[in-house]
């Protein structure tokens, strides 16, 4: 039973879903079978033991008692729990929207011919829907099939009105319009990073739309349009500051998962725009980065990235926030995962200690992130630590330790796209430190060739030391 289906969706509840598919299973509504809920137990008891056993002959004796071992009947019975277990988080699912379930309760009211009955769940939907902060594309949708069903009963009552056929078609294109806006930014994402090329359909016609009147000021699709024009237009920094406005502005109207793709597209391009020399956007970068995480966009099942929480601790530093950084790095510590959480607070709290120049209380955080296992924080280290003995003029330490990036870099298996990145920086770092600080010239022309010079991590930090 170890590796079975059964197993993998019972792991996939929290104990609190674990408490309410046991009620699920005592109702005689879904179950009639009360050995699946004695399975369930033995199962449970199992996941808290010191050493559980999954055999299925345990599980039997569990659920059967004295008899004697049967394979078949254990696999029917492990079977029928699987499939409760499914029809369980179907019904979770379906039942966590609320509109969802007094839509169907409207059609079920209609179907049947009760109108006032109708109106009265009808009347009491639509306040929950105005009084509701989501405005996302499910939120017109909802309102359009409650203006459809409305429609419907009074066809069906010979009440020939159409005073609301209007309102039905505002909320269907609103829908339609944010839906393809929103499908073709995801295209337009996967078009980038793999190599195929998708037909866009009518795109191009209802961004016209949109454009003509003016639509862009409705949140669900604004938030598409957009992110759509960032992605086809990349370098522009005033759609890129729209987007920014939009995401910060709107985020609590929709479900965060729903923002993740464009909150990651806006920092990219903001980056993006900042290692072309556009730092005044750093302030900007660094509110998508507070906006997403507050909003728990940024966030994984309230787990926060190691990369989001070292980028937003380093755009802090820069803009020599420090007292924000801090803060930010002790509170969200935990929300990393366990095993990145002590090496990652220990190397954003050395970039920290950098930035505000306490080189020795750095250094002494470095030397113990420097033996990390995690590839990542190892290079983070690794470029820092060259920093550090770069501006202290620590040429012995600094060689030994430019010696040791190399090898690294070398023997370390590293995905393809990494070792460009950290061979252009140790390149870069030899030339500075060859560089005679007194000819202009030479400084000039160094200037020009790091700011051409891609891809190279810190590419701001060597073009700080070349003023």
């Amino acid at each position: 039973m170890k590796n079975s289906k059964l197993l993998q969706i019972i792991a996939l509840l929290s104990p609190e879903e674990l408490s309410w598919f046991k009620k699920f299973l005592l109702s005689k509504v879904f179950n009639h079978n009360e050995q699946l809920l004695v399975l369930l137990n033995h199962i449970r008891k199992q996941r808290t033991a010191k050493r559980p056993d999954y055999s299925k002959r345990k599980a039997f004796q569990a659920v059967y008692s004295n008899q004697p071992y049967d394979n078949t009947e254990m696999l029917r019975t492990m079977s029928f729990l699987f499939k409760a277990a499914e029809r369980f988080l179907a019904y979770t699912e379906l039942y966590s929207d609320q509109h969802t379930e007094a839509l169907a309760l409207c059609r079920a009211y209609r179907k049947r011919n009760t109108p006032k009955l109708f109106e009265t769940t009808l009347r009491k939907t639509k306040v929950k829907l105005q009084k509701s902060k989501k405005r996302n594309i499910d939120h017109h949708m909802a309102v359009y099939e409650l203006e459809k069903e409305t429609f419907a009963i009074r066809i069906q009552e010979k009440r020939f009105d159409t005073s609301n056929l209007q309102e039905m078609n505002n909320q269907l294109d609103i829908t339609c319009f944010a839906q393809k806006l929103r499908q073709c930014c995801l295209m337009s994402a996967h078009q980038n990073v793999y190599d195929v090329e998708f037909d866009m359909g009518i795109i191009p016609h209802i961004v016209h739309e949109v454009e003509q009147k003016k639509l862009y000021n409705i949140p669900s699709i604004g938030i598409y349009y957009y992110t759509y024009k960032a992605q086809l237009d990349s370098d522009n920094i005033d759609v890129f500051k729209q987007l920014q406005n939009q995401l910060i502005t709107y985020a609590d109207l929709f479900d965060p998962i729903e923002l993740g793709q464009s909150y990651l597209l806006a920092i990219n391009i903001g980056i993006k725009l900042l290692n072309k020399g556009e730092s005044h956007l750093m302030k900007e970068i660094l509110e998508l980065y507070k906006s997403g995480i507050a909003s728990k966009v940024l966030l994984n099942y309230d787990r926060l990235s190691q990369f989001t929480y070292k980028n937003a601790i380093t755009l802090a530093i820069r803009l020599k926030e420090y007292d924000w950084a801090a803060d930010f790095m002790q509170h969200y510590k935990p929300m990393l995962a366990p095993r990145f959480q002590e090496e990652s607070h220990s190397y954003n709290l050395a970039h920290l200690n950098y930035g505000q120049r306490k080189y020795e209380d750095a250094l002494k955080l470095l030397m113990i992130t420097a033996k990390s296992d995690d590839v990542f924080i190892n290079l983070d280290t690794k470029v820092l630590l060259t920093r550090i003995y770069y501006e202290q003029n620590e040429l012995d330490s600094l060689e030994a330790q430019i010696n040791s990036f190399k090898t690294f870099i070398r023997r370390k298996n590293m995905i393809s796209y990494q070792r460009p990145h950290y061979q252009n920086f140790i390149n870069a770092v030899n030339k500075l430190i060859r560089l005679n600080p007194y000819d202009k010239q030479a400084k000039a022309a160094l200037r020009h060739e790091i700011e051409d010079l891609q891809p190279l991590p810190v590419k701001y930090w060597f073009l700080e030391q070349l003023r």
